[in-house]
């Protein structure tokens, strides 16, 4: 729909003409939008605006990206330094295995902690154990009892609080050494290692929230496609939708659209729209670029359609030449919506039946406009 294509289209009906026709002259002073002239010169062609029934497909650009709910940026919990890489980009883990061990205090500390409460609480147990026999036999008042209970109570809560903060860390006190502190960050989730920008010797903090690594199942991605607003009627949560990219140029990617999104871009004055996609074979890759049609129920009416080369752009707008007789030509402002078998739909700006100039529509601007 470039100018400078439809300029080649009027070109080529020229044939072996060396230089472009020039812009017709006016026959008789017109009003400001409309050329009037005696007749049609060779290179113009005109065909009608045709109102055809439109496929209830919607056809949008996209990108290919991560299942954000089956994808972990992993970071490290605790303080310390790298020590040993456990798992290339590109390898395949399984949940819980390791990804790369740190040398951390923050780590021995944490068990430290723990077995020092589990004494705690074994000698606040034994206590209180023997405060009951000793107030059975009437030798210690009760108030030692209450005493003792308490720090058995006390006693308890410390381990359950060291045991919280192993957990937060992801540490087994049953499979490390009170004394250990070398800690092992493993993978939430099976996928591949896709990102791993951790190296030897790297300190690392938990309150940066840098990612060492990142694992994602491939296997099932989105793709997130921009759907001009003037389309949105007829998207919904529950289509499918075809997506194909480069790489396959022969495929189509089966997916089904899981979310519509909720804010229009101000400068594309599009809506991102969620596809769910399998991905057999890992075939599609985040970051691709996909062209998305998505399969809905055809309008009720018919649409107006033009060919594309009928259409002019200066890059802030749209506009056709429409021949309205007696020798007549208006430039219409026209507002467009997606394209297809060679025409674009016109979605306001003309009538079912007016004749609009597909072939040197661009010189016929040139005039009306004065240039």
């Amino acid at each position: 729909m470039r100018t400078a294509a439809i300029a080649a289209t009027a070109l080529t009906a020229f044939g072996a003409c060396r230089h472009p026709p020039s812009a017709p002259a006016a026959e008789t002073p017109s009003p400001p939008g409309e050329l009037r002239l005696a007749s049609a010169p060779d290179y113009v062609r005109i065909a009608p605006a045709e109102a055809l029934a439109e496929p209830g497909v919607t056809a949008a650009t996209g990108r290919v990206s991560f299942d954000e709910e089956r994808v972990s940026r992993v970071a490290s919990p605790v303080s310390g330094r790298i020590v040993e890489l456990l798992a290339q980009p590109g390898d395949r883990v399984r949940k819980g295995q390791g990804l790369l061990a740190v040398a951390s205090p923050d780590a021995q500390s944490a068990l430290a902690d723990f077995v020092a409460a589990n004494s705690d609480r074994a000698v606040a147990e034994r206590s209180l154990e023997r405060q009951r026999r000793l107030f059975a036999d009437e030798a210690v008042p009760y108030k030692d009892v209450l005493q003792a209970e308490g720090d058995a109570t006390k006693a308890a809560a410390a381990v359950a609080r060291a045991a919280g903060h192993l957990e937060v860390l992801g540490i087994d006190p049953r499979s490390s050494p009170a004394g250990a502190a070398r800690f092992v960050v493993r993978a939430p989730l099976d996928g591949v290692v896709v990102e791993r920008p951790a190296f030897p010797g790297m300190e690392v903090r938990p309150d940066t929230g840098a990612p060492l690594v990142t694992v994602a199942d491939l296997s099932h991605l989105w793709v997130l496609a921009d759907v001009y607003e003037r389309d949105l009627a007829r998207v919904a949560v529950g289509q499918r939708a075809a997506i194909r990219v480069a790489a396959e140029p022969g495929r189509a990617f089966e997916g089904e659209v899981t979310h519509v999104g909720e804010l229009v871009d101000p400068t594309t004055r599009t809506v991102k729209v969620r596809i769910d996609v399998e991905n057999p074979g890992l075939v599609l890759k985040p970051e691709m670029f996909a062209r998305v049609a998505i399969q809905g129920a055809p309008p009720s009416r018919p649409s107006l359609f033009v060919p594309n080369s009928a259409v002019l752009s200066d890059g802030y707008g749209s506009a056709v030449v429409v021949a309205v007789g007696e020798g007549r030509y208006q430039k219409r402002t026209v507002e467009l919506g997606g394209e297809q078998d060679g025409r674009v739909r016109v979605l306001s700006g003309l009538d079912p039946g007016e004749r609009v100039v597909v072939d040197g529509a661009l010189f016929l601007e040139a005039a009306i406009d004065g240039r």
